[in-house]
């Protein structure tokens, strides 16, 4: 189980590039409206105070440029406050007012402090769009790849799908109400529970596996047993410290954007091999090859002689 698991794992990494296209198939529409949103926002400002003072003593991207730098200097050893400063603390308005004071002069920054504002408002409403692309992105790239990397391991019909979501609806459900039970009896039996949901969720998995993928040769107690749990518990502790470890290295790449873009595919293979594991098991032990619908062959409608005159005369 764990060696079968490992080398799912690992060769399933050359399939990296499809989660990473379909993110960034996500990610650059939502660039591009952004940009398009952002442009426009500061170029109706700049008409707003062109009409005010004349003409402008700098360009759209020259206040690009200082946004950028100013940029640099937030905290970004912890993105969440970085991100927090530029979305919610009225740091973009700040930095575009003081760029205005420092080109055109403080008067005209104050007097056009409201439309800095709705500028700085409209960009940042162009920013929204990015967490909705990258959440789209994600369950995109993982739905996708799961799907592929199943067809390619362990492929199911569509009756087994269902019936698979419906026992583990089920025996989510159980598991649910007696944790929520015992957590209610005992409150220091979160460890203990920790425990059991571990063993429970490995011995559910096979379970699943096993009904999903079986075949008439396989028998239950060979499949689901305490052997095959624990290396299953062990397998997904293992692919925890081998995405980590990759990830790590990612992290060593001076630029963070690159590490980032990297890390998400390798996070979205450990899920989908998380996922995988039990059911990619059972199918290699299956004796039988998967049954492969047969496709029905169009008849081709044999035209007589006598009919083929017929129709040469009617023509």
């Amino acid at each position: 189980m764990i060696k079968h698991t490992l080398k799912c794992y690992l060769l399933s990494l050359k399939w990296a590039w499809i989660p990473l296209l379909i993110m960034a198939c996500c990610l650059v529409p939502a660039i591009i409206y952004f940009i398009i949103v952002s442009q426009g926002a500061m170029e109706e400002m700049n008409s707003s105070l062109s009409e005010e003072i004349g003409q402008l003593s700098y360009t759209i991207e020259d206040m690009i440029n200082h946004i950028f730098d100013s940029a640099k200097s937030l905290p970004w050893s912890t993105p969440f406050q970085a991100i927090k400063r530029i979305l919610f603390e009225g740091w973009l308005s700040e930095v575009i007012e003081e760029f205005i004071a420092e080109t055109e002069g403080s008067v005209y920054a104050q007097a056009m402090s409201g439309n800095i504002k709705d500028t700085a408002n409209a960009i940042v409403g162009g920013m929204s769009v990015f967490p909705i692309a990258i959440v789209v992105g994600l369950l995109a790239s993982y739905l996708f790849t799961a799907s592929f990397l199943r067809k390619k391991n362990c492929p199911r019909s569509i009756w087994r799908t269902i019936l698979n979501v419906l026992i583990d609806l089920f025996f989510t459900t159980v598991l649910l109400a007696g944790v929520v039970s015992l957590l209610g009896l005992w409150a220091a039996s979160v460890f203990i529970s920790s425990i059991v949901i571990a063993i429970l969720y490995g011995f559910i998995s096979i379970t699943e596996a096993y009904i999903s993928h079986r075949d008439k040769d396989m028998k239950f107690k060979d499949i689901v047993n305490p052997k095959t749990i624990a290396s299953l518990l062990i397998s997904y502790f293992i692919l925890l410290i081998f995405a980590i470890a990759i990830i790590a290295l990612f992290f060593l790449i001076p630029y963070k954007i690159i590490s980032v873009c990297l890390s998400l595919p390798v996070i979205v293979l450990t899920f989908i091999n998380y996922n995988l594991a039990a059911e990619s098991y059972v199918a290699s032990k299956r004796k039988e090859p998967y049954k492969k619908m047969p496709r029905k062959k169009k008849e081709k409608k044999k035209i007589s002689s006598v009919e083929e005159d017929e129709k040469k005369e009617s023509a």
